[in-house]
């Protein structure tokens, strides 16, 4: 964000620099990870539930978080390797990608893994041909983008899962060193409203870090009233990593106690992650009926009880977005 590169020097995000008065872009087409996912990987729960998504990732990140579970490709910064490349030693153009989305039979193509801001270039120039081939696109996002590229990204991509670490200013230089985290509930905030992403939210809940309430009901709260009641909020369950491996796992009794602070403020949609052996908190009922829409375990997903995009019983809105 607002990064000064001076002549010979690198970005933060590991992924920019300038040679001779040029700015360059070093990850082009560099993937490092590449798979076929359940979208509810995603996280996404209301998207084409039950399709199958080819997801890429790339080297680096625009933040710098103390718990990030992909630690091994975001924290190293490719413009200070000596020969920076791909897994399969060549960087993937945008037309080889799509191809194999389609050979692999995937609905769609997910940037994820590592924050696919910084590989704005190659993200946009895919998901234009995925669009074309019928194939829908993902971002898997910590939404710290400026208005610009997020507005060029707009008919681009179909579904923003963002996350939403904290809140506060205070928090987001302590744990992500990210300076204007206003711009992250603006993109949020954008994405859906002005641009008609599907957006859901992830929140990793960390042990003293994030897991008071006032900061979850401060989340839940921005959440129903800018995106909705039936706006999707994930909890995920954080696991000792990177620089707080010294904490323990959060208590499955804090993430409950999380999700009923989501509902109390409204959201009709508030699902846990990294659990296992809690019923119901996976699963997606209708807002007015109750009815089980979608029956899930793990990533494995039944479509129970809807008829299109309605609840098959009463007939409802539920805001889950079917394949046309």
């Amino acid at each position: 964000m607002h990064c000064l590169i001076d002549e010979g020097g690198d970005g933060f995000c590991g992924t920019r620099r300038v040679r001779n008065g040029v700015l360059e872009a070093v990850n082009w087409g560099l993937v490092v990870s590449a798979a076929i996912d359940p979208i509810e990987k995603k996280p996404l729960y209301h998207f084409h539930p039950g399709s199958g998504v080819l997801s890429f990732g790339g080297i680096g990140c625009n933040m710098a978080c103390m718990h990030c579970q992909n630690s091994s490709i975001s924290a190293p910064r490719i413009t200070r390797m000596a020969h920076p490349d791909s897994s399969d030693g060549h960087p993937w153009v945008p037309e080889e990608v799509v191809d194999e989305a389609v050979r692999r039979k995937a609905d769609g193509v997910a940037f994820t893994y590592n924050e696919p801001t910084i590989w704005f270039e190659w993200a946009t120039q895919v998901a234009k041909l995925a669009k074309e081939r019928g194939l829908y696109t993902v971002f898997v996002t910590n939404a710290y983008i400026e208005e610009k590229p997020l507005d060029a990204l707009a008919g681009l991509i179909d579904a923003y899962s963002a996350d939403l670490k904290g809140w506060g200013q205070e928090f987001y230089l302590r744990f992500s060193k990210a300076p204007r985290w206003e711009k992250i509930l603006s993109a949020i905030d954008r994405a859906q409203n002005v641009h008609k992403m599907h957006v859901e939210v992830t929140t990793n809940v960390v042990p003293g870090y994030n897991d008071d309430d006032d900061t979850l009901k401060s989340i839940a709260s921005w959440i129903h009233d800018t995106l909705g009641p039936f706006a999707v909020w994930h909890l995920s369950r954080f696991m000792p990593h990177y620089k707080l491996s010294h904490l323990e796992p959060t208590p499955v009794r804090t993430l409950l106690k999380a999700r009923q602070i989501g509902l109390d403020e409204g959201l009709k949609y508030v699902f846990l992650g990294n659990v296992h052996g809690v019923e119901g908190v996976e699963d997606s009922h209708c807002p007015s009926c109750g009815n089980v829409l979608i029956k899930r375990t793990g990533y494995y997903t039944q479509l129970a009880g809807l008829k299109g995009d309605k609840c098959s019983r009463c007939g409802s809105e539920t805001g889950i977005v079917m394949p046309a």
